[in-house]
């Protein structure tokens, strides 16, 4: 892998240093050039949108390859929020003593699916962070035989920490709870495995580190749970041959995740599949390793800064870095002037590096923030 052909997939970065792929990513070439062919299609009357289908199926594979999945083990949903919301809304009334054991922290969407659950009798425990992160060991700490499920962000989004999915679904297991994960700031930036890690369910949103636009997401559903779920507003994409299920009065539900699909954003998923064939020319591997490598550049150069910048373990590092400084303003100021775009989170600079960064732009950065 050549950096120069990855940075030509992304001429809007030639004058600007981003490092804000955690809020959305930049929109590659091919993505772009799908929008505008299916524009230029619609609005000439000539738009196809089976095509389209076709590409969202190509993308749940394409995704289904990057966490360790199956396509059939994959549902096609909007943002992590419906995701978490199917999840939900399959849970029963709770009997005495049930419960659901999330990060007091959480991102919004992967917590008030599971607040909502309070109606249903279930007590919510929230876990407070540690000096870093919620440990598995303080999430094993709040769960016990009535915990229904356990969720958790596997990178979080303000800070960057990287939790140990491995360890968190072997407290899930022990309560008989299922264990919901947010790959939201993860899918595409950090590897992952769901089979190996024991995760139930994983949601990821992608117009993040999966270089996809807003619209478009995916819900994993573990095939031995596939039979305890069921689409909450099924449409004709939940059908077992939806092309032949336009119309009643016959419902026949498809036997894999897709009965849970929403129905398929045309646009974006036309520009989904030319941005996930990136991961696929490259290599999935090499690009996430190429994340590692730069996570750990931007590191160094914020410790030859003199910044107050402090790593986490290397097991708990992912592509986001989260540093404090006396003024954020004045930072944001100097990136302003030297085209940096990136984001401020719980009162800090929030850094997210993607393979299309280069090591002198993270120097840079590096430089303007200072022992700030």
């Amino acid at each position: 892998m050549h950096v120069a052909d990855v940075r030509q997939l992304f001429p809007g970065l030639k004058d600007t240093v981003y490092l804000n792929t955690a809020t959305i990513n930049v929109g590659c070439a091919p993505a772009r050039a799908a929008y505008e062919l299916a524009v230029e299609r619609w609005s000439a009357g000539r738009f196809d949108w089976m095509e389209a289908e076709r590409a969202g199926e190509e993308a749940r594979a394409m995704f289904a390859e990057i966490v360790g999945a199956t396509a059939g083990e994959i549902a096609i949903v909007p943002a992590v929020s419906t995701a978490a919301g199917i999840v939900a809304a399959n849970l029963p009334p709770a009997k005495h003593g049930e419960n659901i054991v999330v990060a007091e922290n959480e991102f919004a969407s992967n917590y008030y699916p599971w607040l909502l659950l309070r109606e249903r009798g279930y007590e919510i425990r929230a876990v407070a962070p540690g000096g870093d992160g919620v440990s598995a060991e303080e999430f094993g700490r709040h769960a016990d035989g009535g915990t229904r499920l356990i969720a958790v962000s596997a990178v979080h989004s303000s800070n960057g920490y990287r939790v140990d999915l491995a360890a968190l679904s072997r407290v899930a297991a022990r309560s008989g709870a299922w264990f919901f994960v947010d790959a939201c700031q993860a899918a595409g930036a950090v590897p992952l495995d769901v089979v190996r890690d024991g995760v139930d369910f994983l949601a990821a949103a992608s117009h993040k580190f999966l270089l996809g636009s807003r619209g478009m997401g995916y819900l994993y559903v573990r095939r031995e749970l596939l039979d305890r779920l069921q689409p909450i507003v099924p449409g004709w994409k939940a059908a077992r041959k939806p092309a032949e299920s336009f119309y009643g009065p016959a419902m026949d539900l498809s036997p894999t995740a897709s009965k849970l699909d929403a129905s398929l954003a045309w646009f974006p998923a036309l520009a989904e599949q030319a941005a996930l064939r990136i991961f696929g020319r490259f290599g999935i591997t090499a690009l996430l390793e190429r994340n590692a490598l730069l996570a750990r550049r931007l590191q160094d150069a914020l410790a030859a800064q003199g910044s107050a910048f402090h790593p986490f373990p290397d097991q708990h590092r992912s592509t986001i870095v989260s540093v404090p400084v006396t003024d954020t303003e004045a930072v944001m100021a100097r990136f302003r002037q030297a085209n940096v775009v990136t984001s401020v989170r719980t009162g800090r600079i929030r850094l997210a590096v993607h393979f299309y960064n280069l090591e002198d732009e993270l120097d840079r950065v590096a430089e303007l923030i200072g022992g700030a």
